[in-house]
């Protein structure tokens, strides 16, 4: 253990030495050493914590002492040599793709010819150095872990087990890295713009094998419902996103357009995105459900309300990708936790970064949790405020801070910023959110007791009418654009093959500029929201989005489509005509109508190849990195 750290801290220290200039103008050397020392508590716990809690029980006779002596030299033999191999070509690497090994590192050892030829042009000191210092390391080891044959007495069973328990409980509490119910991961590191000063504190081994956890996740985008022609694929999905032919741009992403916005302005507008946790069309009186958001109820007479948008998937991670990048589901987790979307994917921020945005990410919660801060940190988002950075007077229950603090301190944050940098904020609520817990007054509750879903809707609605009224009497509000929208409903089931109804949410857009209430009746997505932000904010540019711009008439009297994803079912609708994808089995046509979904022994086989069109395309776009 003593040689694995030392050769972490002698890496860290010539990488910190090499990276200086990049540490200190993130200002976060403290950061570099208190986090390293953090993190490799967490690799020598992961590595040690059964090895070490065996060796007492192990100690119980001679002869297993003596095996267990042996095994756990070649066992410390191999992870030295591992980690001293992985801190050895992150030169290399970094190099290559400013940032420590990750999913790259594995994937390209497939390449042994293209790789190798790449080192011995390019990196011929680092591989001279591998070369010489791996077995020099393996000899020192060899020789300094050779102990005394004489001296290590037999332990009983009753000094054994207790010091088993004891080496059990420490090194597994330093695997995790924290005293809280989530353990430390990458995103805990994410504290600056700088990806790679943010990896400074880990070691190459951890990431590696962080990113291999994550490849697990399906890595190659979900499944795949059908084949099809690449060319057929790419003329469905521009066809259905309604841009013009002229606009796609040559390039590696086929999807990659410039978009002209229908509101230009002299000055852009700042974009506030609000993420309501959990809020189905079933809490909201406006379409039809219990009267629990007056507030919203009302503030939709004043903006761009959404009558049938609805999510693509059921987690709040699938609702973050969908708004914030404009992504489309697939049956993978959320791009927004698997490796090949953690830099340089497309999002609003980083779209917006180069107009000149500053971008920040509001939640109450910590901001690790399903890889957020990661995620965001390394795509264009400059700051995230999460429950840390609370006052100390806030609410705080299990997911974090009250939605009330959390937008009385956004809101404090937007009168500070200057007049003439536009920001990008957003928002994301947690207080809809089991077990429910918010803080008492200022609003009627709808029942009792108190810890229920419809009273923690009644508060989130309570909380958001306090934002806007306060927005509204700000400087800001004149030239801020709104978002209102939920991430997904708050529990998707049903009798249904896919239950529709249960991804129903609602969207409003608002602000100083919206002069003209309207609503929009068609079918909508969550990924055709940001297409239709960028036209209203007055930005143009080029970006790879397959979603709509509803600001444009045009689009708006095309029959609305949305894709929705459960589990591993995939749903395309179009109007009310739905098909339904799943895994090795023939594609449904189904009608949704008042909330139930039939079979329509109808065939609409157009419909078909636009569903599988979709899916097809969400793989590839992940795959070949086309959202960019």
């Amino acid at each position: 253990m003593v040689s694995m750290l030392a050769v972490l801290w002698l890496s860290r220290i010539v990488m910190a030495w090499w990276q200086a200039d990049r540490i200190t103008q993130a200002d976060a050397w403290s950061h570099v050493w208190l986090q390293g020392f953090r993190f490799d508590a967490v690799v020598m716990g992961m590595i040690w914590v059964f090895p070490a809690a065996l060796t007492p029980l192990m100690a119980l006779s001679h002869p297993t002492q003596r095996f267990w002596t042996s095994a756990l030299r070649w066992y410390g033999g191999f992870m030295l040599l591992a980690v001293s191999f992985m801190e050895m070509s992150t030169p290399a690497f970094v190099a290559q793709f400013d940032s420590r090994p990750n999913y790259l590192f594995v994937e390209y050892l497939g390449y042994a010819k293209e790789v190798g030829g790449t080192l011995v042009k390019d990196y011929s000191a680092h591989l001279l150095a591998a070369t010489v210092g791996l077995p020099l390391l393996v000899w020192g080891y060899a020789r300094l872990s050779r102990l005394p044959a004489r001296g290590r007495g037999k332990l009983n069973i009753w000094q054994a087990a207790p010091l088993s328990l004891l080496l059990l409980a420490t090194l597994a509490l330093g695997a995790r890295g924290a005293m809280g119910h989530r353990a430390a991961n990458p995103a805990t590191v994410a504290v600056t713009t700088d990806h790679l000063v943010n990896e400074m504190p880990l070691s190459s081994l951890y990431t590696v094998m962080y990113a291999l956890y994550q490849s697990r996740k399906s890595e190659e985008g979900g499944i795949t419902y059908a084949e099809m022609q690449h060319d057929r694929v790419i003329d469905i999905v521009r066809r259905e996103s309604g841009v013009p032919p002229e606009a796609f741009v040559k390039g590696a992403s086929p999807m990659r357009h410039q978009q002209i916005s229908r509101h230009p302005r002299a000055r852009p507008l700042n974009l506030v995105i609000v993420l309501e946790e959990s809020l189905g069309a079933e809490f909201v009186g406006r379409l039809g459900g219990l009267p629990l958001t007056p507030n919203l109820d009302r503030l939709a007479n004043e903006g761009i309300w959404f009558d049938n948008l609805y999510s693509t998937g059921t987690r709040s991670v699938r609702g973050i990708e969908a708004v914030v990048a404009g992504f489309p589901p697939t049956s993978a987790v959320s791009t927004v936790k698997l490796a090949k979307s953690q830099r340089d994917f497309f999002t609003l921020a980083s779209f917006l970064k180069k107009h000149g945005y500053e971008s920040t990410f509001f939640y109450g919660g910590e901001s690790h949790f399903d890889n957020m801060r990661s995620y965001f940190m390394g795509n264009g988002f400059d700051q995230v405020i999460e429950q840390k950075d609370m006052p100390p007077e806030a609410f705080i229950g299990t997911w974090g801070a009250s939605d009330g603090d959390l937008f009385e301190v956004a809101h404090r944050r937007f009168l500070k910023q200057s007049a003439d940098k536009p920001f990008f904020a957003l928002v994301f609520s947690s207080s809809n959110h089991s077990p429910f817990e918010y803080p008492e007054g200022g609003f009627e509750l709808y029942e009792q007791p108190k810890g229920t879903v419809n009273n923690a809707v009644k508060y989130a609605d309570h909380a958001l009418g306090e934002f806007f009224e306060k927005a509204k009497r700000s400087a800001y509000w004149s030239n801020t654009l709104f978002l209102v929208v939920a991430d997904h409903n708050s529990r998707v089931y049903g009798p249904s093959v896919i239950p529709i109804e249960r991804f129903h949410i609602p969207g409003l857009i608002l602000g100083g500029a919206i002069t003209a209430p309207d609503r929009i009746k068609s079918v909508a997505s969550q990924i055709d929201l940001a297409p239709t932000l960028i036209s209203l904010m007055g930005v143009s540019g080029e970006h790879p989005l397959i979603g709509r711009d509803l600001s444009d008439p045009v689009q708006r009297a095309r029959p609305g489509r949305a894709i929705m994803q459960f589990d591993k079912i995939q749903a395309y609708m179009e109007g009310t005509d739905v098909a339904v994808l799943q895994p090795d089995r023939p594609p449904r046509v189904m009608r949704y109508s008042d909330g139930i979904l039939q079979d329509n022994k109808t065939p609409n086989p157009g419909l078909v190849e636009m569903a599988q069109a979709h899916a097809r395309y969400a793989q590839w776009a992940y795959q070949r990195q086309w959202h960019r």
